[in-house]
């Protein structure tokens, strides 16, 4: 077996009845459902297989158009990015997502008027609310990785419609990323209003909005490419591992092939970011893939 083939068979051995899938064990997840989804889509597995898990991710869609953690938790969060990604890929299953994209761009946050702006650069403060910033809960402080999240879910489907009504709300979001990014160059989690851009990066965060940022290119991007590598030279995590791989595959900087083999993946989670970091090392990227 290939590393891609153990990874394949891992996700499908490990999946629930129901079509879902566990973080670890137990009752079926939208998150670790989505991206063990978005992995195996890339893969030679067949659509007659991957339907139960397309059907149980697209029955879990909110009245409100967003997507819930899981039946436990029925407030619609930062996963329906996660479950637009997937679906986009399912035109059986994506009937739901115009309604699942107006609930994202909703909750991007907007610019602030003239009169909050002006507070709160006077007092040097960055609002919980920040401008193109997107929470893990509606309401709440924004972070650096629902926003990423949110940018490649609404650029997904906007390649797909070839239209711009989401335009503006990307670039919105993409400035929130850029105009956070820490000290060192790359990024953590953004989201406190005492200014965490002095804060050390993260492994995760980094790769995560470099893929974000694809079709940017600067000083501050090289530069956040750079500590990327850095960090790819003593990875801490097998999510910061793969998130680097991916995030530096989508500006065409190519990695070891053999930095997976240094993993070892505790959650359906990590078996699927190792198996969507393998096929970013083959050269196809499932969060920027054309939608079908």
């Amino acid at each position: 077996m290939t590393d891609a083939e153990e990874l394949q068979a891992l996700l499908l051995n490990t999946r629930n009845d129901d079509g879902g899938w566990p973080s670890h064990r137990g009752r079926s997840w939208t998150e670790p459902t989505a991206l063990a989804l978005l992995a195996l889509q890339g893969e030679a597995v067949s659509s007659k297989a991957l339907a139960p898990s397309a059907s149980w991710l697209s029955q879990r869609q909110a009245s409100d158009g967003g997507w819930p953690p899981c039946a436990i938790v029925p407030q619609s969060t930062w996963v329906t990015s996660l479950a637009l990604l997937t679906l986009a890929q399912e035109k059986e299953y994506s009937s739901g997502c115009a309604k699942g994209l107006l609930w994202l761009s909703d909750h991007v946050y907007p610019e602030l008027n003239g009169l909050q702006a002006l507070i709160h650069d006077a007092i040097g403060l960055t609002p919980n609310l920040a401008p193109g910033s997107s929470p893990w809960f509606p309401g709440t402080a924004g972070w650096v990785i629902p926003s990423a999240f949110s940018i490649l879910a609404l650029s997904c489907w906007s390649a797909r419609w070839q239209d711009s009504r989401f335009d503006k709300t990307i670039q919105r979001a993409q400035t929130y990323l850029l105009s956070h990014r820490c000290a060192d160059g790359g990024w953590n989690h953004g989201g406190s209003p005492q200014r965490s851009e002095t804060a050390p990066s993260y492994a995760e965060t980094t790769g995560l909005a470099l893929l974000a940022l694809k079709n940017h290119r600067s000083a501050a991007i090289d530069s956040a490419i750079h500590l990327a590598q850095e960090f790819l030279q003593k990875p801490d995590s097998t999510e910061g591992l793969c998130w680097l791989i991916i995030g530096l595959g989508a500006h065409g900087v190519l990695t070891p092939s053999d930095l997976q083999r240094k993993a070892r993946p505790r959650s359906t989670q990590e078996t699927a970011l190792l198996l969507l970091a393998l096929q970013t090392q083959r050269g196809h990227n499932a969060f920027l893939r054309i939608p079908a």
